[in-house]
């Protein structure tokens, strides 16, 4: 129970590495708030926890939306009283060679993916002072570490998380707020099966040194670690979960 009684908040938390991120979170003993952009999504995956014993509740919610997120997290403040934990897990995928990446590609992947962690936490993070502490988990990808064909508007958007990251932690370690992120590598996950055939699938995971692709419960491994009174000492890092990939020399497409 390393995150008993806390209160978290989990953006995208209705399926793929966000729903296992909230389910780890009920399982170790925190109240968690699951936001989609999809309200019956989100409610579902807050039933499926309650099932197992787990303290969940959903919100539909659109996280580029200020008025929208400072209406659910004053509803939890009167609920709760407290925000212990964000998850800014919401994220998006859109991809094509970099000189076919049309303008609206780069805006709407900042939009969500980079504004998507910026307004909620700027809204989360004021309460969180207030209280002088607080933990903020951002989930970026492998893809802001290496270079890789085909996704350049991606890959900058999550680099752009890194780096928001890295300020956040500065910003806010005086007020005992940690900030970290999380890079996964491919992970099993509706948006993955989406956007990739299983040919791609199995050449991915040939390139990993563990021999397989993530499953969502290994990323919420990383979550509950960052979450937890154990990484108490960690701020402003980025712990990369890609079975090695990034270590290895990058395929040549």
């Amino acid at each position: 129970m390393r995150l008993k009684d806390k209160v978290a908040i989990v953006t995208g938390g209705a399926s793929g590495i966000g729903f296992a991120i909230s389910s780890k979170f009920a399982s170790e003993g925190a109240k968690v708030t699951i936001i989609d952009i999809a309200g019956d999504r989100a409610e579902e995956a807050a039933k499926r926890i309650r099932e197992i014993g787990g303290e969940a509740i959903g919100f539909q919610g659109d996280v580029t939306s200020r008025d929208k997120m400072q209406e659910i997290v004053s509803e939890l403040l009167r609920r709760y009283g407290k925000i212990d934990i964000l998850v800014n897990n919401v994220g998006i995928y859109r991809g094509k060679p970099f000189w076919e990446e049309p303008l609206e590609f780069w805006e709407i992947l900042f939009k969500v993916n980079v504004l998507g962690v910026v307004i909620p936490s700027q809204v989360v993070v004021p309460h969180m002072m207030e209280r002088r502490s607080g933990v903020v988990i951002n989930i970026s990808s492998k893809a802001a570490i290496v270079g890789e064909p085909g996704h350049a508007a991606y890959s900058a958007s999550k680099g752009a998380v890194l780096a928001l990251t890295r300020a956040m932690a500065v910003e806010l370690a005086p007020y005992n707020i940690r900030v970290n992120a999380i890079c996964p590598g491919p992970t099993e996950t509706p948006l993955l099966y989406a956007v990739t055939d299983e040919n791609e699938r199995r050449r991915m995971a040939s390139r990993c040194i563990l021999g397989r692709l993530a499953k969502p419960e290994d990323i919420a491994g990383a979550a509950i670690y960052l979450a937890s009174d154990e990484a108490s000492y960690v701020t402003g890092q980025a712990i990369v979960v890609d079975g090695g990939m990034t270590i290895t020399a990058v395929e040549r497409f």
